[in-house]
């Protein structure tokens, strides 16, 4: 029998799971045809372990740590290159202090996660603050209580299933936060009852670990949406080369996994390298507002030395506050110009905070390239 028999036996259920999916999700012809998003494929499977292994291989929700969620290198479940996201495993049962500063941020937000039913991360919403609602310091500072029973001041109820917390932090700059390596969250979690130092790591506490890692890849893999299938969920636009109609998790009383402040709007676009797709439309008054292109992995396209996505304070509107915002292959050499950069399909993707009422459906129409250049 060999040493570390459960860990081992996790580890091999990693090596089977990976082989299923290269087979099944990567490979998968009903998924993928065009080389670029095979090999996209490869490269997202081996973010998505990175995210695993800082998440929940590392995780010790007795003494939990914030990790960064995603980065210009670890893209997964749609991205955002405006928005620095901290996330910690935790448990229902205990009291934590959260203590943070808001320095630049336009918005900053706690929901607390239950268990996701489908092995990922993506569990329901069960509590939620955000810093309209918090007592901030004179200087920034901030102190937030995690726990299931009342405290005074800044407090969040842990439900009994509570297994994560997520942090946003949303930034309205013309330039992206995540490609400014001046720009940081100051943010730390501790447990009000000190559980002492951690203790050796053993075979089983490593395998239950492991064990959820590799439930998390596998749901954000084998268990996605096969790209270009019908969508259930209302802000999805079906119809390729348009969005949908922007939508609310909270104002529709849905529980789901989404951040409860925003209204979203989503589609795909599907372009020949000649043509274009052109977005027009009003930005609602609103906290903030952005667009991006997301790849057929759900994973922003390169934002670092391309141009893939658009906030509010980057937008270039009229004098009546309206946009046009065109997507293609080729520069058409207007203003808001979203690069595909070499990518034929993928989705297109609007958030809007704290809209002051409903937000229009942004208008999309295909062109040609060359016709948004003559129009220009």
């Amino acid at each position: 029998m060999p040493n570390a028999p459960r860990s081992t036996a996790a580890f091999n259920e990693l090596i089977d799971m990976l082989a299923d999916i290269r087979d099944r999700y990567v490979l998968s012809p009903d998924r993928f045809t065009d080389e670029l998003d095979v090999v996209e494929g490869y490269r997202y499977v081996t973010e998505l372990l990175s995210e695993a292994s800082e998440l929940l291989v590392e995780a010790d929700p007795d003494r939990p740590r914030f990790s960064s969620i995603v980065s210009p290198a670890r893209k997964f479940l749609g991205d955002n290159p405006d928005a620095l996201y901290q996330q910690a495993v935790i448990r229902g049962d205990r009291a934590y202090r959260v203590t943070g500063r808001r320095d630049h941020q336009t918005y900053i937000s706690f929901t607390v996660h239950g268990p996701d039913s489908n092995g990922g991360i993506n569990g329901p919403v069960l509590a939620d603050r955000n810093d309209r609602d918090l007592v901030v310091e004179p200087d920034g500072t901030f102190e937030l209580i995690l726990s299931p029973d009342e405290h005074p001041g800044n407090w969040i109820k842990l439900d009994p299933d509570a297994r994560m917390v997520i942090v946003r932090n949303y930034y309205l700059r013309e330039r992206s936060v995540q490609t400014d390596p001046d720009v940081w969250v100051r943010l730390d979690i501790e447990p009000l009852d000190d559980p002492g130092p951690a203790p050796p790591l053993d075979d089983e506490t490593f395998a239950r670990r492991l064990r959820d890692a590799n439930a998390f890849v596998q749901a954000t893999t084998i268990g996605m949406r096969v790209f270009g299938e019908p969508a259930t969920v209302p802000f999805v636009s079906n119809e390729p080369n348009t969005v949908g109609t922007p939508w609310s998790f909270r104002n529709a009383d849905v529980d789901a996994a989404g951040a409860v402040d925003i209204y979203y709007s989503s589609g795909s676009f599907d372009l020949a390298p000649d043509q274009a797709l052109v977005m027009e439309g009003t930005l609602p008054p609103c906290a903030f507002a952005n667009v991006m292109l997301w790849n057929v992995h759900m994973q922003t396209l390169e934002y670092r030395t391309r141009r893939s996505s658009l906030n509010s304070e980057q937008i270039v509107t009229d004098t009546d506050g309206a946009y046009r915002i065109v997507i293609s292959e080729r520069d058409p050499g207007v203003p808001n110009w979203l690069d595909v950069g070499g990518h034929r399909r993928g989705t297109i993707f609007w958030r809007f905070l704290l809209p002051d009422g409903q937000p229009d459906t942004p208008q999309c129409r295909v062109y040609t390239v060359d016709d948004v250049v003559s129009a220009s």
